[in-house]
């Protein structure tokens, strides 16, 4: 039987180690990220069709798909969406034959209760910078500087809200990556007339279709 508590446990030992890293993450390039790694997933009678869509970045076009079926063991808590949904993502990602440079998940990363959403969960199983792209606020202060909207956090600004397509994108920190390369990542991926940056709104929509299957 799932333990959460223990599950909050785990998150909050983890997060002290991710968050005493922030300010030492290392400058992304943007120009050297080619492959981007994104996960989405969607349900069905208890089962998780867990997706992952390898964009490359430098053509504008998908190289890679890739999915796993599996049974929901953990049932749905706030807060706890990583136990829930990694397992069928890290089947997914054995499978892949491109290794991205950089991870896109449809979750929250530091913007979190813990400091452990699921994109920062992700990035430390998998040892990759990672960024959370959420449609809706989970956790942290709002901070108008100027014309941005920054998320505080456990001390830190950890992510950004930017507005596009009239909605509003949570941008946070999953791992290894600072605040300003996640923002520029994300506003490079978003086009017009789709709502989610491109690699995540193929994700979404691939994860629809395997569940439909």
């Amino acid at each position: 039987m799932f333990d959460a508590h223990r599950a909050m446990k785990l998150q909050e030992i983890l997060a002290c180690r991710v968050l005493e890293t922030v300010e030492q993450a290392p400058p992304l390039d943007i120009n050297r990220v080619k492959y981007v790694a994104a996960f989405d997933s969607s349900y069905r009678g208890g089962r998780q069709y867990a997706v992952i869509v390898v964009y490359n970045v430098v053509d504008g076009r998908v190289v890679e798909k890739t999915y796993s079926v599996v049974d929901v063991k953990v049932p749905y808590i706030p807060g706890l969406l990583a136990f829930r949904e990694v397992p069928g993502y890290m089947r997914a990602y054995g499978k892949l034959r491109y290794k991205p440079d950089l991870l896109l998940v449809d979750g929250h990363g530091l913007a979190h209760p813990r400091a452990f959403g699921i994109a920062t969960h992700l990035g430390v199983v998998l040892g990759k910078p990672s960024i959370g792209v959420a449609k809706k606020k989970l956790y942290g202060e709002l901070v108008a500087i100027g014309e941005r909207v920054l998320i505080k956090a456990h001390g830190k600004i950890v992510g950004e809200v930017l507005k596009h397509e009239n909605t509003e994108l949570y941008v946070s920190i999953g791992y290894n990556v600072k605040i300003e390369d996640a923002v520029t990542m994300v506003k490079k991926l978003l086009v017009e007339g789709k709502k989610l940056p491109i690699p995540l709104q193929i994700a979404d929509e691939y994860s629809k279709t395997i569940k439909n299957k």
